[in-house]
């Protein structure tokens, strides 16, 4: 008869690593952080303020961002980040200023492996266009979306 004591090792070994291959994500819901969704009360803090934790944290991690119209004031995500698991996710509407008066709106920078994906960005523009149609002295409008320096 064998010795049942490696198949019983091997096997442990084998479930250890296989959990570990699924670890659970934690998510960081920007509205836990403070952010509004009414389109008028600048959320930047609360998004920088999740951004921050995921980016620190050492498992994989969702900046998720609901329904509803978030304003975001300029706004850079910067790494370089504890893990290459970030996911941020947008079911709703990211708003940019009204001003239209950035340089840049929202930057990625030094993020390796991060996923972003769904949700709309307004940049507000049509009041932008409509003062150059116009002829009048306008701002030169903003950049709407940066990344840089990522792999």
């Amino acid at each position: 008869m064998q010795n049942p004591v490696p198949i019983l090792f091997f096997t442990l070994l084998f479930l250890i690593f296989l959990h570990q291959s699924f670890a659970i994500t934690t998510t960081y819901n920007v509205l836990n952080f403070g952010a509004k969704s009414d389109a008028k009360t600048d959320s930047a803090a609360a998004f920088f303020t999740a951004w921050s934790e995921a980016c620190a944290s050492t498992r994989p991690s969702l900046v998720y961002v609901p329904q509803g119209k978030f304003l975001l004031n300029n706004l850079q995500f910067k790494g370089p980040c504890n893990n290459k698991a970030i996911t941020f996710r947008i079911d709703g509407t990211l708003v940019a200023p009204a001003n239209n008066n950035a340089a840049n709106w929202l930057a990625f920078e030094e993020v390796d492996g991060i996923l972003i994906h769904g949700g709309i960005l307004d940049g507000q523009g049509a009041a932008l266009w409509a003062c150059k149609k116009s002829g009048k002295s306008c701002p030169s409008g903003a950049t709407g979306l940066v990344i840089w320096d990522m792999e």
